[in-house]
């Protein structure tokens, strides 16, 4: 049988198709931002917080975090809560006041924060027989 075409016969070279790998790369990338980011447990709301020299570094880690704003709002966790609220909120956490209780709760108070607003959150806490907190400093030198 004879070719139709005889002088077409030209050998193809292999190609590596580089853009399914970019994908792959990419979609990589992606993943190891996203599970990185998921790992860095960040739950409270940021404040500048009082110096003490016997304070133990670094802070526990905890699923429960109050802070007190220099203007005397409350945050539990990050999000904003009222203070009359706070033994509903407690509650309605997985596994209720009992849970809560077992485990310390993280006061963060701004150093310009009103002692009274300190004072009314540690009050709200021991109302619900809530009494292992731990107070949040900045480690280092007192404040004056």
């Amino acid at each position: 049988m004879a070719k139709l075409f005889p002088g077409r016969t030209r050998k193809r070279t292999p190609r590596i198709e580089i853009i399914p790998m970019v994908d792959v790369m990419f979609l990589l990338l992606v993943f190891y931002i996203l599970s990185s980011l998921a790992m860095h447990k960040d739950r409270g709301i940021p404040v500048n917080l009082p110096g003490a020299v016997s304070g133990e570094a670094g802070q526990p880690q905890q699923d429960l975090i109050l802070t007190v704003t220099s203007q005397g709002k409350y945050f539990l966790n990050k999000d904003p809560v009222e203070i009359a609220e706070l033994p509903a909120r407690l509650e309605a956490m997985p596994g209720g006041l009992a849970a809560v209780r077992q485990r310390p709760v993280v006061l963060n108070a701004d150093l310009s924060a009103q002692h009274r607003y300190v004072v009314r959150a540690i009050d709200e806490l021991r109302k619900l027989d809530i009494y292992d907190f731990v107070i949040a400093i900045e480690e280092g030198e007192a404040a004056r």
